[in-house]
């Protein structure tokens, strides 16, 4: 291959690796979250990203800074292939290039690593449990992940051991009452965006109310749900809403001996936005069953999805 090819190849293989470059600049924290399960294409992402930066113009520097954080090593990773290329092409043995961007491509798969264990923050989720007559009652959790936090004390191996009340008191072998159980853990959820809500911060109570008729929790559970919740949420100016089913079921099954009847789990994921963003409606009702019939079981809890850091943290 003469010198002016031997160039020439260089020049496309730059060109090349500067658009890979832009484009993977451009896979922010948000555009990777949703690209997880959301059946958008990946111009979709990117246009409405750029929408929401052109209604937003803070988030601007939001977007620049978290790209920055999540690129970190793409840049010498993309310098080091280039030089590992122009010493392929010019017919030198350089191992220094090969080292670097070995050294380099690990890194980043590190950061994505890390970037997926923070993906995956699960706190807070309660569990309710109303049996037809006094019972004896078993729960396990079957974590994609492990378990942080629990109360009252859980056993690896046995789960919750409680005797529950048709009111849904639930008492421990020590005769200890509780109203619920409480978990937290490290799962590995990849949420679903692709339908759900946008609502404007001062609607929040009375959507939340609504949707959570809908999805099967009673007053008290919902007030529970609210209470928690409405305090980070209705300040905003929009709150963009969606309810996760498979993609949480997938990875925290629950089991409940005896088996209950019906099974109700109500799991939120939402964020702040300052413009109004469009979004399919979801279909609430065929989430959870219509009605409760003997023994029932229900779960709930939340995540905040926090698009200007690079982190979702799950609570409830």
């Amino acid at each position: 291959m003469g010198s002016d090819s031997k160039m020439r190849t260089l020049k496309i293989w730059k060109i090349v690796l500067i658009i890979h470059g832009i484009l993977w600049f451009l896979r922010v924290y948000d555009c990777l979250i949703a690209s997880i399960q959301d059946r958008s294409t990946p111009w979709d992402l990117y246009m409405d990203m750029i929408r929401q930066i052109v209604s937003d113009p803070p988030m601007l520097y939001s977007f620049v800074i978290t790209s920055l954080i999540s690129n970190i090593f793409t840049i010498p990773r993309l310098i080091a292939l280039y030089r590992l290329i122009e010493a392929v092409i010019m017919g030198e043995r350089k191992l220094k290039h090969v080292l670097l961007y070995v050294l380099f491509f690990i890194c980043e798969c590190l950061r994505l690593w890390v970037l997926y264990f923070y993906l995956s923050r699960a706190h807070k989720p309660v569990i309710y449990l109303y049996p037809e007559t006094k019972t004896e009652v078993n729960v396990k959790l079957e974590l994609d992940g492990k378990l942080t936090v629990v109360y009252p004390d859980y056993d690896e191996t046995s789960g919750w051991t409680v005797t529950a009340e048709p009111d849904g008191t639930l008492t421990d072998k020590k005769g200890r009452q509780y109203s619920y159980l409480y978990w937290e853990g490290d799962i590995k959820i990849k949420p679903d965006m692709s339908a759900g809500f946008c609502v404007k911060g001062e609607d929040t109570a009375e959507f939340l109310e609504n949707a959570l008729r809908q999805l099967g929790l009673n007053d008290k559970e919902a007030d529970d749900f609210i209470t928690y919740w409405l305090p980070l949420m209705q300040g905003n100016k929009y709150n963009v809403i969606t309810f996760q089913t498979k993609a949480y079921e997938d990875v925290a099954a629950l089991r409940v001996s005896p088996a209950p009847d019906t099974v109700i789990r109500v799991n939120m994921l939402w964020y702040a936005s300052n413009a109004q963003i469009g979004i399919k409606p979801q279909d609430l009702t065929a989430i959870n069953p219509a009605e409760r019939k003997g023994f029932t079981v229900v779960e709930w809890g939340g995540e905040e999805y926090k698009k200007d850091h690079p982190r979702l943290e799950l609570m409830a």
